[in-house]
C-alpha cells in the first residue's frame, strides 16, 4: 500500500511554455548566484562577466530570455557543449576510468535555470513521493529506511515480499557508435 501511485496528477494546471514570462529580477538574481570557478563553455563567457555585470545585463538577457520561450525557440549555439573527461579512480590509461562532462554556453545554463525556478514546484508535485533520486531532502540512505520499513512490516503480517536487484554500474558508461546525426 505504501508503493502504489502517490503523486497527486490533478493537483496543477499543467505548465505551458508561453504563459511563462521571466522577470528581470528573477535573471538578475540568477546571475547573481553563478559560480565563478566554473569553466566556461563553447561560447567563451565567463561567469564572472556575468555576475560582475547583472544590473547591467538583465534587463536584455529577460527580454531575450522572453522572446526565446514565446517563439519556443532555443538558439542552435546554445545547444552545443564542450565534452571534457573527467578522471574518476583507478588506472588513468583506462578509458572506463573517466567520465564525460559537457560544458554548456552559460546563457543557456542561466535560461534553464530561470525556468527551473519558475516550473520545479508545478513539477515536484508530479513526482512520485517515493522518489528519492534528485529530489532536495531525499537521499539513498531514507529510501533505504522506507523499503525496510515496508519488508519488516509485511514480513511481520505474515506477508511475502520478493526483490530483485539490478547491478546498474556503468550502465551508462557506453554510448552506442551507431549514433545518427
Amino acid at each position: 500500500d505504501n508503493y502504489e501511485d502517490t503523486a497527486d496528477h490533478e493537483q496543477a494546471e499543467p505548465a505551458v511554455m508561453t504563459d511563462l514570462a521571466l522577470s528581470v529580477e528573477e535573471v538578475q538574481a540568477v546571475l547573481g548566484s553563478l559560480d565563478c570557478t566554473k569553466a566556461t563553455g563553447p561560447d567563451g563567457i565567463s561567469a564572472r562577466l556575468l555576475k560582475e555585470r547583472a544590473s547591467v545585463i538583465s534587463p536584455s538577457l529577460c527580454k531575450l530570455y522572453n522572446k526565446s520561450l514565446e517563439q519556443g525557440i532555443f538558439p542552435q549555439d546554445w545547444k552545443l557543449a564542450n565534452i571534457v573527461p573527467i578522471y574518476k579512480k583507478g588506472q588513468r590509461e583506462h578509458t572506463e576510468n573517466y567520465r564525460p562532462i559537457s560544458l554548456l554556453p552559460i546563457l543557456s545554463k542561466v535560461l534553464e535555470r530561470c525556468v527551473f525556478f519558475n516550473i520545479k514546484d508545478h513539477l515536484f508535485q508530479l513526482i512520485q513521493k517515493l522518489q528519492h533520486g534528485f529530489i532536495p531532502g531525499k537521499s539513498c540512505v531514507a529510501n533505504l529506511l522506507e523499503v525496510l520499513d515496508y519488508i519488516g512490516s509485511e514480513l511481520d503480517n505474515g506477508g511475502q515480499v520478493d526483490a530483485i536487484y539490478l547491478d546498474l554500474s556503468k550502465a551508462f558508461d557506453k554510448v552506442s557508435r551507431l549514433l545518427e546525426a
